[in-house]
């Protein structure tokens, strides 16, 4: 009989089969943990700056900042090097630091971003950083338009609405049933007020606060910068002599807010004492 000579050479088969599995799993596990790790030495934030202050040697120093996370760690450390300007000095270089910050959406440009500051456009193209197209030259494959003039405009674009009706993607809406209304509708159906308190998850007497506590600019933009890149960009100046310090910082979805004002304020710190 010839069936355990057979059995073996199934058995053989197999046994290879599940070795070169595991051997594929294992290196799909690499290539994956390879990926994990090149992701994990990315930085957050990229940070770069540009210009210099003619701050004297010797003067004190005084801070005058937008942001209150960069007039507190701009003050300490000016502190810690003995630089900071007593109440009592008759003189001292005064600091004025202002900061902006906005989420890179598609179809904006660097100048978006930094509206009349080429300094900080030049930063960012340093940076690397390279504005997505709008939306609709996405879908079409047309990535051709140049960071500076992605956001201002194009003439050949057309509503997306009127596009998709004309395509016959969007339907016009159906007749009502039984002929046309006897009164026009000019609004959504009145609902009682007993009625509309039971659909809200929100006690009445919290109703009132909704939304109160964050206006609806900032509430958007923080969504965005959940989804897109953010722009940091903080101006130093001091003196007479139109001088400029200029820091962009590039913060990828997921940042600290407070972290990025921190990095930024060490910057313009570091420029100023060195």
């Amino acid at each position: 009989m010839k069936f355990p000579g057979r059995l073996r050479s199934i058995s053989a088969a197999a046994f290879a089969a599940a070795v070169l599995a595991a051997v594929l799993v294992a290196a799909m596990l690499a290539s994956e943990g390879t990926k994990a790790v090149r992701a994990a030495d990315a930085p957050q934030v990229v940070v770069k700056l540009g210009g210099k202050l003619p701050v004297p040697a010797t003067a004190p120093l005084g801070v005058i900042a937008t942001d209150p996370v960069l007039q507190q760690v701009l003050s300490q450390d000016f502190q810690v090097a003995g630089r900071l300007a007593s109440a009592s000095a008759t003189s001292q270089f005064t600091l004025t630091v202002t900061l902006t910050h906005r989420a890179l959406e598609p179809g904006m440009s660097l100048n978006d971003v930094a509206p009349g500051d080429s300094n900080a456009v030049a930063l960012l193209k340093q940076a690397g950083v390279k504005p997505a197209p709008p939306p609709d030259e996405a879908a079409s494959g047309n990535n051709g338009a140049d960071d500076s003039t992605a956001a201002e405009g194009n003439s050949e674009a057309t509503n997306d609405v009127g596009s998709y009706q004309q395509q016959g993607q969007i339907q016009p809406p159906p007749a009502p049933l039984g002929g046309s209304m006897p009164f026009p509708m000019t609004g959504a159906w009145p609902v009682p007020p007993a009625t509309a308190q039971e659909r809200s998850a929100i006690p009445p007497y919290m109703q009132q606060y909704q939304g109160a506590s964050q206006p609806p600019g900032a509430r958007s933009e923080q969504e965005a910068s959940a989804i897109y890149d953010t722009i940091f960009v903080a101006r130093a100046t001091g003196g007479n002599d139109g001088s400029e310090l200029t820091v962009v910082a590039v913060a990828h979805p997921g940042f600290d807010a407070r972290e990025v004002r921190k990095l930024i304020a060490e910057e313009i710190a570091n420029a100023v004492l060195h």
